[in-house]
């Protein structure tokens, strides 16, 4: 009735006072209103878009000022880079006509939007919105508080009648969750466990009620027992902290399965009074993992077949046995070597990843000499080092006495990466300095160069998969970033530690820590994989 009201008031007014109604009702909309013109480059993909016309809430839940006439690439700078689906869409709309309803976070503008967008004309669009960015916040603070109360138990009731009634709210809780929960008191034994564990493990509800948690066989990807120090009912309760694992669980019928399990102390004040574990079956997580990792194989595999046909033809150019070259073809046929080099590398450290993230790679126990370890490193970078000027400075003979049990290739490999790293980004004339340091328990073999660094900001992210410095692209553009993303998965197998000090423009140490010793009860060899050179 009211809209027929306001249709038969504008059919009873003139031009201006139809257009002054108009107006008024544009901008007391309680939604933000813009219509705006899309901007196509000559491929016809939408890169901006004009704000030709706003209404007053427009500013109120965008925060942007004057924005009619201004691109919204001026408005809110690098918004092609954090919301792209804006301009997908909105060019999508004034392309076809079809109008859209989507949520979206606007990162510079640290806003949420829900936007209903149409085309009132081809190359022009309207976008309606509200800023839902509290609702959001709400959303996600009901979404942590449902988490954590998975991760509560209620506390032990004294009163019998209290402990009844706790009792009986856990046991609803529990078995509303869909994956295992398993409670234990400080002596390990189990006090509350759902059928959905129950059902998991293969065993009876009465034959787990008062077992000691750890007296179950959870076994490591070779078949070996998992010895109780590595058991994460013993590091939760030692620790405090809350402990994550994966490994497979042996029920009674001698199957077996891989379970991810999640122990979380339960406090009283700051006294621990038991710990809650979340198991959870992922064998169809690992069929999925091992058909990612055989295609990626495959796929690495055939791909390294025909570089190495192109590198033995390239290879058969340059010896000139099909005819003379001229000193042009002779730079074309470097210039294709040193890429189909660049696709080899890339391809050897994918295979090399895909093997250490599945665990074939194989890692060994045996007495490794200090003094061979860097004997070779250094024969095999000092040409590299005089080729680029930069003096590559042995450790003191005193240092190179030390021996450790460990595996010599791993190590090798990991020292390679970080002095390959060093003269990569080190300028001519400076100083590369290898050191081997005896501690109490362990040895510390250092690699410290003068170079262009890591910037501060960036450090944290080094040894992320594919991941390069921005400065170290800029001075080096080839590079897989894989290089200390492997060394550490590495270090891992031997139970070393990797860290490193950076300054941009005033060089990095890394630092390989190695145990004297490694546990006898880790598990490093998997099988007879070995990775590809």
């Amino acid at each position: 009735e009211k809209l027929m009201m306001v249709i038969t008031m504008t059919d009873q007014m003139t031009p201006q006072d139809s257009g002054v109604l108009y107006k008024s009702l544009f901008n007391n909309l309680l939604d933000g209103l813009a219509y705006c013109r899309m901007i196509f480059d000559t491929q016809g993909q939408p890169v901006d878009f004009v704000y030709l016309l706003v209404n007053k809430n427009f500013e109120l839940l965008t925060g942007l000022k004057d924005a009619e006439g201004k691109n919204v690439s001026e408005l809110i700078p690098g918004i092609a880079i954090s919301n792209p689906e804006l301009f997908e869409r909105y060019g999508r709309v004034a392309l076809t006509g079809e109008p859209v309803r989507f949520e979206t976070y606007v990162a510079p503008l640290a806003r949420w939007f829900f936007v209903s967008a149409y085309s009132p004309q081809k190359s022009f669009f309207v976008a309606i919105f509200q800023n839902i960015t509290e609702r959001k916040q709400i959303e996600s603070d009901l979404e942590s508080a449902r988490i954590a109360a998975r991760n509560v138990l209620e506390d032990l009731q004294v009163e019998k009648e209290a402990l009844a009634l706790a009792k009986a709210k856990d046991e609803a809780l529990l078995e509303s969750i869909g994956e295992g929960i398993v409670a234990v008191d400080t002596q390990k034994k189990i006090m509350v466990i759902n059928k959905v564990a129950v059902k998991m493990l293969g065993w009876e509800m009465k034959d787990l009620i008062g077992k000691v948690i750890t007296d179950l066989p959870l076994m490591n990807e070779s078949g070996g027992l998992v010895p109780l120090s590595k058991r994460p009912t013993t590091i939760a309760l030692a620790t405090g902290e809350i402990t994550k694992v994966t490994y497979f669980f042996l029920r009674p019928d001698s199957t077996r399965f891989p379970m991810a399990i999640t122990a979380t102390p339960i406090k009283l004040g700051r006294k621990t009074i038991g710990l809650m574990e979340i198991i959870r079956d992922i064998s169809r997580e690992k069929e999925i993992e091992k058909l990612r990792v055989d295609f990626l194989a495959l796929a690495s595999h055939q791909l390294r077949t025909p570089l190495s046909g192109t590198k033995w033809l390239i290879e058969t150019m340059q010896r000139e046995i099909v005819g003379a070259l001229t000193p042009k073809q002779k730079d074309y046929l470097e210039n294709l070597y040193q890429v189909n080099e660049r696709m080899i590398r890339l391809v050897t450290d994918m295979l090399n990843v895909l093997m250490l993230e599945s665990g074939a790679a194989i890692s060994k126990k045996e007495e490794v000499s200090i003094t061979k370890l860097f004997s070779e490193l250094v024969l095999m970078m000092e040409p590299v080092a005089r080729n680029k000027d930069v003096t590559l400075q042995r450790p003191p003979e005193a240092s190179l006495a030390l021996s450790i049990e460990s595996d010599f290739q791993i190590l090798r490999s990991i020292l390679e990466c970080f002095t390959s790293n060093a003269l990569n980004y080190s300028q001519s004339g400076q100083k590369i300095i290898l050191n081997a340091t005896e501690e109490p328990m362990s040895v510390l073999l250092t690699v410290k160069d003068s170079g262009i660094g890591i910037p501060r900001e960036e450090q944290e992210r080094i040894f992320e998969r594919f991941y390069r410095a921005s400065n170290a692209k800029k001075f080096k553009p080839d590079g897989t970033g894989l290089g200390l993303y492997i060394a550490h998965l590495l270090a891992q197998k031997v139970g070393a530690a990797i860290s490193f000090e950076s300054e941009k423009d005033k060089g990095t140490i890394f630092s390989l820590r190695i145990p004297k010793k490694v546990d006898s009860s880790s598990d490093s060899t998997i099988n007879q994989t070995k990775l590809t050179p």
